[in-house]
């Protein structure tokens, strides 16, 4: 199977659509990714690709193919123009590029949905079938702007995600009540859509006791950005009652990690949160073995809108690490955390039910012993990378097979 895949963001760049990839090769396929030039993590573009150089290469068996883009730099203005950048460049290059050989598209649609374009383009162009993964939804995003359904722009944006969504031979969702707001506000086809979590790579930590009077660790490992609400965890260590001594370690950066820090010393916990900004990914097998439970945090939908639905990937991987999670949280996760009975949860924002949450886990951690091995053996059954792969290219194969009998009878 010959599979494009169009995406803004891959190598170097870390993102797991990089590890969907070259999965796909190692199975068999031939794989093209159409991405941008590399300006995530460093908000600049690296001097490796600046003048026209290395637009085209391979890596690990996968062909990259990128076209220019204006770099993120800082602020939400200039975030705006970087993804308006690559929606127009990546646009124009398939227009005036042959992207006919392929058998399938795998559009992998993380913010904003712009990024599908290029993808919708090939698909009408050249009649190749096109999966659209969904991580994020829009129009609804949008809300986290003060963008809602008054506004003009919002009103031309759903016009536009309709489009797109509809666009897609089938659509691929990572939370289960996306599925409600393709259905009823993007006029999705309910055949069309089907439920594939993001997989994740098994972390190999043993789920040790903790030692007796030892520190209990708490650790939030991931972006640190409105939606993610961190102030939950600062406002819930401010109100804790426990006695016995504990530290919330923080690892990641985002748009409100200096906000974060300031924060927590407003509030006077800067001695019981530690912010160690961002880590190699790698580190974390080093430092999670270490830690008692996962933190999850996520705004509600009140604030955020149906985003707030989805299931954040840290969660996978968190659950792969053997430990208990304990959530702030609404929607899709709220639902994966109770069926796997992998930790406890309580509302979105909810900071005084999250304290007295983190004060009954310090005070018996008996009680939470069952979580850690839950949370494996349910990642195993559904987030395991072999079985999300192999469930992904079976349906990319249909997708595509389908398409090409469709094909044969047209031209009987």
């Amino acid at each position: 199977m010959n599979v494009l895949i169009t995406c803004q963001y891959y190598w170097p760049d870390n993102f797991l659509i990089n590890e969907i990839a070259e999965e796909l090769v190692k199975k068999g396929n031939k794989v093209t990714v159409l991405t941008g030039l590399p300006d995530y993590a460093t908000t600049k573009i690296p001097k490796k690709y600046k003048f026209g150089k290395n637009r085209h290469e391979y890596h690990n068996g996968v062909e990259i193919i990128r076209v220019p883009i204006i770099a993120r730099h800082h602020g939400f203005i200039m975030r705006v123009i970087n993804y308006l950048s690559y929606f127009i460049n990546s646009s124009l290059y398939v227009l005036t590029h042959k992207f006919d050989k392929y058998d399938i598209i795998y559009a992998y649609q993380l913010a904003p949905i712009l990024m599908v374009n290029p993808g919708i383009i090939i698909k009408k162009k050249y009649n190749i079938p096109m999966f659209l993964y969904v991580l994020d939804l829009w129009p609804d995003q949008m809300k986290i702007w003060n963008v809602n359904e008054k506004n003009p722009l919002y009103k031309i944006m759903l016009k536009y995600c309709k489009k797109a969504y509809n666009s897609g031979d089938k659509v691929g969702i990572t939370s289960r009540p996306f599925k409600n707001y393709l259905i009823n506000v993007c006029d999705v086809d309910e055949s069309k859509i089907i439920y594939l979590p993001q997989h994740s790579s098994s972390m190999d930590i043993k789920n040790t006791k903790p030692k007796k009077n030892q520190i209990t660790n708490f650790v939030f490992a991931g972006n640190i950005g409105q939606q993610q609400n961190i102030e939950c965890i600062i406002k819930a260590v401010s109100l804790m009652k426990t006695t016995k001594p504990f530290l919330v370690n923080i690892y990641g950066e985002g748009t409100s990690y200096k906000k974060c820090i300031e924060y927590s010393k407003e509030l006077r916990v800067d001695d019981k949160i530690k912010f160690y900004g961002r880590v190699p990914k790698e580190k974390l097998n080093d430092i999670y073995p270490k830690m008692d439970a996962f933190l999850l945090t996520l705004c509600s939908e009140k604030e955020i809108g149906f985003v707030a639905n989805t299931v954040p990937a840290k969660l996978q991987n968190y659950m792969s690490g053997g430990k208990p999670i304990l959530a702030a949280i609404n929607g899709g996760a709220k639902e994966i955390i109770e069926e796997s009975k992998c930790g406890a949860v309580v509302p979105s924002g909810d900071y005084k039910a999250y304290a007295e949450l983190l004060d009954d886990f310090i005070e018996d951690k008996e009680k939470y012993k069952e979580c850690g091995k839950n949370a494996v053996k349910y990642f195993n059954e559904n987030f395991e990378k072999n079985i999300v792969m192999d469930k992904l290219e079976k349906e990319l194969n249909k997708i595509a097979d389908k398409n090409k009998l469709e094909g044969v009878k047209k031209w009987k």
